[in-house]
């Protein structure tokens, strides 16, 4: 079994986040994460995280370094990169001089996680016609070549279920769970049209995970699980927590904030934690058979010819 853990949107370096959905506090993020590590050293059977985006509050050389020494957890960390981490034209070259680590050493922001379980793919999307830069445009969208490689990528390993991480979600927020006259915080209908098609072909994609609204979401269409997680520094202080096996997956919504001990909530917007059918799901799969399998970063494997089948 590979367990991975969900983290997004800690925006280290904000003084006060100018987006929230609960009240945030990223200057205590250092006491946030040191309850993580607890619940991780507790657990002791987590192979590694993932972090959405929106991992620092504005890109600087500052900032990323800042990003290297608190996410030094007692597990692997990769990044997709939000929009916020992207909010200088060079944005790129930084993280990926600064901070190599965080994309699997792979010296690009779109690489694989392969383990005997499982394969995440993570590929952040654009915000603007410069790629990899966000300035106050928010036309979400992957170009081709990220198209190319996710397809290509997912062809390599149709034995195993696959994972999608990008920062956007591809969903708003469904009405039955705001209790809105629409769904909220929704990107443009191009990007949810691209990615819907995208998994379509691919019936080996058992989830497609998001960030970006601050807020839990778990849609199912068609077997496949579109997922985003809150932020990490807004009360409750939630993450996600995997568990995924060629046969299943099951996801958990964990808070530390019994750990942390403090926290203002709203409860007028409380359905930004979800309700239980959008917090947790456990889902099995036919069984079959796995060829042969090495963990670790990239594609490198082989597969064994199987008969995958959906959720």
């Amino acid at each position: 079994m590979t367990r991975f853990i969900y983290i997004a949107d800690t925006h280290l370096g904000a003084d006060s986040m100018g987006y929230q959905q609960q009240k945030g506090y990223p200057e205590k993020l250092a006491e946030i994460l040191a309850a993580l590590q607890e619940y991780l050293d507790a657990k002791n059977n987590i192979d590694f995280g993932l972090h959405g985006g929106d991992m620092v509050d504005a890109t600087t050389d500052n900032n990323i370094r800042a990003a290297v020494a608190a996410f030094d957890l007692p597990i692997p960390v990769h990044l997709c990169l939000g929009n916020h981490d992207l909010t200088v034209p060079d944005a790129l070259d930084r993280w990926l001089t600064l901070a190599p680590g965080f994309f699997c050493k792979n010296a690009s922001p779109e690489y694989s996680i392969a383990t005997k379980d499982c394969i995440v793919h993570v590929v952040p999307n654009h915000w603007q016609d410069r790629p990899y830069y966000w300035e106050d445009v928010q036309n979400t969208h992957h170009s081709k070549e990220q198209i190319a490689y996710l397809a290509q990528a997912l062809n390599a390993a149709p034995d195993l279920p696959h994972i999608i991480l990008t920062h956007s979600p591809v969903y708003g927020l469904p009405v039955e769970q705001t209790g809105f006259s629409e769904p909220y915080h929704s990107p443009n209908g191009s990007f949810t049209a691209s990615v819907t098609a995208l998994v379509a072909r691919h019936a080996n994609v058992t989830c497609v995970l998001g960030a970006h609204n601050h807020m839990n979401m778990r849609i199912a269409r068609k077997g496949v699980e579109f997922v985003t997680v809150s932020s990490l520094v807004e009360t409750p202080f939630e993450f996600k927590l995997f568990e995924v096996t060629p046969r299943s997956i099951t996801m958990a919504t964990i808070s530390l904030s019994d750990s942390l001990g403090y926290g203002e909530y709203d409860d007028a917007r409380a359905f930004v934690q979800g309700r239980a059918v959008d917090r947790s799901f456990s889902k099995s799969r036919t069984p079959f058979t796995l060829g042969e399998c090495t963990p670790g970063c990239g594609l490198g494997y082989r597969h064994g010819q199987t008969n995958f089948k959906g959720l």
